[in-house]
């Protein structure tokens, strides 16, 4: 296949694109920051979520989790991206690194104050949820980003503590910063399942303590979407949700098979035809960043085990298909994961 080479003018151009995007990416984390300086008391009367938004130019990945629209700290992880593209043609030469297992915890300095003219750190700040106090131990300086950071493992319980508040508080030698914590426990799940996705993808493994607390998300999410699906209660047989390791990151996948589920009100099956049913793929590699599964037709649904050690998914395929393809009789689809996708097999 012939390559095309880029002009030096083209080149500089992309670069410059590339940069935008990067200063923009950075721009959501100091947008969040700065929010905690100009928001009020009076403003955790209204519902505020959290939310996570993640990054990939091929050469860095990172992802951040703040607050929708108000006050609160910024959570990101990042690493060099799976992809493997060169920081050189990407020109991000500025990116998030952050240890495996641990989130960078970016807090303003309208929320706690500036640095003085020789502190650089400090160990002043404690965030308090509930009757539970948490010392934020090394807080320092970034000058890039005019804000204050420290590393924190993925498992502190200071998360644990925040996700089952209303709200928490910084306090400071400036005073306090009352923070919603509304849709912060799910947020920071979305969160950890990606990060510990992207870091394993590129031979950094999470920490056990961490895969162990996101186990079993793709299973939650399938019977979530059932109950969402059936627009009520609902029953499914055991073969309704089929366990595998498709992506080969560590982490449960589920196959959600349609036909095994009946819905207790309005129509049994809503999503089965006349022949094919829906058979939905919840892949721990890809559902945290796109927050839905992979959506298949199938009669019929099984796991594959592969030589590689991971499994694939065979599908069967509806008669016209099979003809078209110049098979006589049944016929099944084999789903296997490429690494960054779901290919066909045969």
């Amino acid at each position: 296949m012939k390559i095309r080479q880029q002009t030096p003018w083209q080149n500089r151009r992309q670069n410059r694109r590339q940069n935008r995007r990067h200063r923009a990416s950075r721009g959501l984390i100091r947008a969040a920051l700065a929010g905690a300086a100009l928001a009020l008391w009076p403003c955790l009367g209204v519902a505020q979520d959290w939310t996570m938004s993640q990054f990939d130019d091929g050469s860095f990945f990172s992802a951040t989790l703040a607050p929708v629209d108000g006050p609160g700290p910024a959570l990101v992880c990042g690493e060099r991206s799976p992809q493997g593209v060169s920081a050189a043609v990407t020109g991000n030469t500025e990116p998030d690194i952050t240890p495996a297992g641990a989130f960078r915890v970016y807090v303003s300095d309208r929320a706690i104050g500036a640095p003085g003219a020789h502190l650089q750190t400090r160990d002043d700040v404690l965030l308090v949820a509930g009757d539970s106090g948490f010392r934020l131990h090394g807080l320092r300086w970034n000058e890039m980003f005019s804000t204050w950071e420290v590393d924190l493992p993925a498992n502190d319980p200071a998360f644990a503590a925040i996700a089952g508040q209303e709200r928490f508080e910084l306090r400071s030698d400036r005073g306090s910063d009352m923070v919603s914590a509304l849709g912060f426990d799910a947020a920071l799940e979305q969160l950890a399942g990606y990060c510990a996705t992207m870091f394993t993808s590129v031979g950094l493994p999470w920490p056990q303590q961490q895969a162990a607390a996101v186990a079993g998300a793709m299973r939650r999410a399938a019977e979530a979407d059932i109950r969402r699906g059936c627009n009520g209660p609902a029953r499914w047989s055991a073969a309704a949700m089929k366990p595998a390791q498709i992506d080969g990151d560590g982490a449960e996948d589920i196959v959600l098979d349609w036909r095994e589920v009946s819905c207790s009100t309005g129509k049994a099956r809503p999503f089965c035809g006349a022949a094919m049913c829906s058979a939905d793929l919840y892949l721990s590699a890809l559902y945290p960043g796109r927050r839905q599964p992979e959506k298949m037709l199938a009669q019929g649904v099984r796991i594959q085990p592969l030589d590689n050690g991971k499994d694939a998914v065979a599908l069967g395929s509806a008669l016209a298909t099979c003809q078209q393809a110049g098979t006589g009789g049944g016929c099944e689809t084999l789903w296997y994961w490429a690494g960054t996708g779901l290919m066909r097999l045969r």
